[in-house]
């Protein structure tokens, strides 16, 4: 596989599209029953001489609250499968490296065009759960079977950060690996290239 670039993942994105396209479906139909519990009439009892009326539910006075949490949730997931599941269908390429400068479509949506390899202050091939930054307790127990890309840099905008999974991209690890050592000889100064040249 060429090391200057790497091509989104089919596989990978179509089993997190499919994930999140479950999620979505599993809140959508949990706020609908807690719609139907909240607006169901109560059910009559039987008794032997006829049907007495039910006793008062004990409904959810928060059930409002929960069911336009879980349609936003719903919606979220829905965002994140259509996003994964356009990523699996084109198969686009997730990062190249031409002429010294990184592209990406992750950095134009952080509002860049593309990046000098110059930039890149810190370059890690790792496991996820090693990468900087605080980590929750669950994405930190689910980042420890993953392992990841992560780009720092450094440009007129600010500071930022640029992170790709193995099931992102074809080729997974290895293939992360092949791209950071190509990038690193990139970072290099021009005079270094030449005199190991």
């Amino acid at each position: 596989m060429n090391p200057s670039i790497l091509h989104y993942s089919r596989g990978g994105n179509s089993g997190k599209a499919l994930l999140f396209l479950a999620f979505a479906v599993v809140a959508f139909v949990v706020a609908g029953l807690m719609y139907d519990d909240a607006h169901a009439p109560p059910p009559p009892v039987p008794l032997a001489g006829g049907l007495w009326p039910a006793p008062a539910p004990r409904r959810d006075p928060l059930a409002p609250l929960h069911m336009i949490v879980l349609i936003g949730a719903g919606c979220g997931c829905l965002f994140y499968a259509a996003r994964h599941g356009r990523r699996a269908a084109t198969a686009r390429v997730a990062v190249r490296i031409e002429n010294g400068r990184l592209y990406s479509d992750l950095l134009h949506d952080a509002g860049i065009g593309s990046l000098d390899a110059r930039d890149i202050t810190q370059l890690l091939v790792d496991r996820a759960d090693r990468f900087p930054g605080d980590l929750s307790v669950s994405v930190g127990m689910g980042a420890r079977f993953r392992h990841g890309l992560y780009l720092a840099y450094r440009t007129d905008q600010g500071p930022g950060v640029l992170r790709l999974m193995d099931n992102d991209v074809d080729g997974g690890t290895e293939q992360l690996r092949r791209f950071a050592t190509y990038l690193e000889a990139w970072r290099k100064p021009a005079d270094d290239r030449a005199r190991q040249a």
